[in-house]
């Protein structure tokens, strides 16, 4: 993003200036002397920090070489910029470059650094980028990190995110009511490494030593890109600033089309592996599809049905994955009755697809061609793309003739295109044996994208992993996948186990609309620092859903959370019974609850206003 020349406020000399800016609800200080300095941004205060420093080579450009040449600003009904035009000479070399702050929305302001090189003989260097100002700021005490709370003097974080969208980090002041959100974004980072290496920093202890490497040539290149976000209203306020923000460039018609309503209700998906005995009986040579569906019933009753027929038998002989369906009675014929048995009880059914199993004869093409073959003769619902987490083109004119078909992927996907176009997948946490283990966070993709269903799953999970599994789905608002065939390895979930399951879909159906809204926001503030908590609601609703999380090492009685206005109804739909009371004190609600070690439990409010 290149500026053309706007209006010359300001032409400089030798002597140092101060300029004060105000954006909306960010103010800025800076101090002009050979460099910029930044003085002041909004609350923070005494920040006094060089906005940059260029290292060519290994040799640090000296603050006095630099030249302030001109500030710009121009305001007008939609948008206001202030830019300063600086240049250097320095060892043969010239460089110019640009600072530019772009107001386009209230309580958003864009950071665009600019830099450019003329080199001497033509020669490209190696030039290193430092911006010391953020490194004061992620020194601030009350600077959190993507996914970071408070607790106590350290902080922890209970966040997790799998897209190329970062949450911003967050600075408050002492009271946490005025924040600053930071943002350094690029989705495609060939030129924009730096925004990348940024936002990796900030997730990290070693952000003092971050210097990136930057491509410069004779046009001025973007080097940061950075949103400011503001907020007077709490650390949440800039989560859905940045939410909104970042799903206007999100073309998500796809999501709302009539004919795909059905995924966003598949609460429960079985995984139903042919070749075990919980699927096959072997002494009848037929599949327990109807035993299937009743003990599916114990779990609050299958939504869909993942039928898995390749692995192990691939590789045995030279079939593909689709050859492999002679194996089993009747060829197609089976298929095609399960499907129908399923369909009568309104179950989906979805078959696999290996993108492992493609052969040097074969394409994307031809397995897509495969697949309208097996739809027409099946009737099957959907095609789960085993670990893929993106949609071929191919497949893509699939849904175009059979309109109401889905696609589920194995990995959550990842950058725009494949947001856009896959519009289901599983939550999919590690090996348990190794060592993973199951935490309950929360997934910022399931509150950025609320339309996109995610079902939970963790293959080899058992006895407390399993329970801390069905919490964590709780704590998300989000279905899951029963799996207890791990390819002939045995693990089920217990008769308690499946009545919170079923607990769980019962209340992921009831209040659909307020779960999968599109006002959700996680890691509210909470009054606690051992508890965490989600917020659930969408803008067209009084009503609330707070999922809330004992991590702590005690048992936490007493206040819980400050709610936003006054209450008229409430009432724990989820967890151990925690004794949820509302008290008001000085026209202020708040919830009270008693939680146990560990304790998930979902509270849903009805506000007055």
């Amino acid at each position: 993003m290149v500026f053309d020349v706007f209006m010359m406020q300001n032409k400089f000399t030798d002597q140092k200036k101060f300029i004060d800016f105000s954006l909306g609800s960010l103010n800025l200080s800076l101090v002009v002397d050979k460099n910029i300095f930044l003085k002041e941004l909004s609350f923070i205060k005494n920040i006094n920090n060089e906005l940059f420093s260029i290292r060519v080579e290994n040799k640090l450009i000296p603050r006095n070489k630099y030249k302030i040449e001109k500030v710009f600003k121009k305001t007008d009904v939609n948008f206001t910029i202030i830019s300063i035009d600086f240049s250097q000479n320095f060892e043969n070399d010239f460089f110019k470059g640009r600072i530019s702050f772009v107001q386009k929305k209230k309580n958003i302001i864009d950071f665009i650094f600019q830099l450019s090189a003329r080199w001497h003989k033509d020669i490209p260097k190696k030039v290193l980028l430092k911006f010391p100002f953020l490194i004061n700021i992620h020194k601030n005490k009350n600077f959190l990190k993507p996914g970071d709370i408070f607790d106590g003097k350290k902080r922890i974080n209970k966040g997790v995110w799998n897209l190329h969208e970062y949450p911003p980090s967050i600075i408050s002041n002492n009271l946490g009511n005025q924040c600053l959100g930071f943002e350094f974004y690029d989705q495609f980072p060939w030129q924009a490494n730096y925004n990348l290496g940024i936002s990796e920093a900030i997730s990290k202890e070693n952000f003092e030593k971050l210097e990136t490497e930057v491509q410069l040539t004779s046009e001025l290149t973007d080097i940061i890109l950075m949103k400011i976000y503001t907020s007077s209203q709490g650390k949440e306020k800039i989560f859905s600033l940045w939410k909104e923000n970042t799903r206007e460039r999100y073309d998500l018609r796809k999501y709302h089309d009539s004919q795909n309503r059905w995924i966003k209700k598949n609460y429960l998906q079985h995984f139903m592996f042919a070749y075990g005995e919980e699927a096959f009986d072997y002494k009848k040579m037929k599949f327990k599809i109807i035993q299937i569906i009743k003990e599916g019933k114990e779990f609050g009753g299958y939504d869909s049905i993942l039928f898995w027929h390749q692995y192990p038998r691939l590789g045995l002989d030279e079939s593909n994955q689709w050859q492999l369906y002679k194996y089993l009675p009747k060829n197609y014929k089976t298929i095609k009755k399960i499907v129908d048995i399923c369909h009568s009880h309104k179950i989906k059914f979805f078959i696999p697809f290996k993108p492992w199993d493609i052969r040097s004869n074969e394409s994307l093409d031809s397995h897509a061609k495969s697949l309208e073959k097996f739809i027409k003769a099946t009737s099957i619902d959907g095609f789960f793309l085993d670990t893929m987490s993106s949609l071929p083109d191919s497949f893509l004119k699939i849904q175009k003739k059979f309109p109401s078909f889905e696609f589920c992927s194995e990995g959550t996907p990842r950058e725009q295109r494949q947001i856009e176009t896959l519009t289901s997948s599983w939550d999919q946490i590690g090996d348990i044996r190794r060592n993973f283990k199951v935490d309950i966070n929360s997934n910022f993709f399931r509150f950025l994208f609320p339309e996109h269903p995610l079902n939970l799953v963790s293959r080899w999970s058992v006895g407390s992993d399993k329970d801390a599994l069905i919490k964590r789905a709780a704590f998300n608002g989000m279905g899951m996948v029963i799996w207890q065939d791990i390819f002939g390895c045995w693990l089920p979930f217990s008769i308690e186990q499946k009545k919170k399951i079923k607990s769980l879909k019962y209340i992921l159906k009831k209040y659909h609309k307020c779960f999968f809204g599109d006002n959700s926001i996680p890691l509210i503030q909470t009054l606690s620092k051992k508890i965490i908590c989600n917020e659930f609601s969408n803008s067209f609703s009084k009503q609330k859903i707070y999922s809330i999380y004992n991590f702590g090492s005690n048992k936490i009685k007493g206040r819980i959370l400050k709610l936003p206005s006054a209450v008229k109804e409430f009432k724990q739909i989820y967890g151990k019974d925690a004794n949820i009371k509302i008290e008001k004190k000085q026209n202020i609600f708040y919830l009270l609850a008693n939680l146990d070690i560990d304790d998930v439990i979902l509270v849903n409010i009805k506000f007055e206003i």
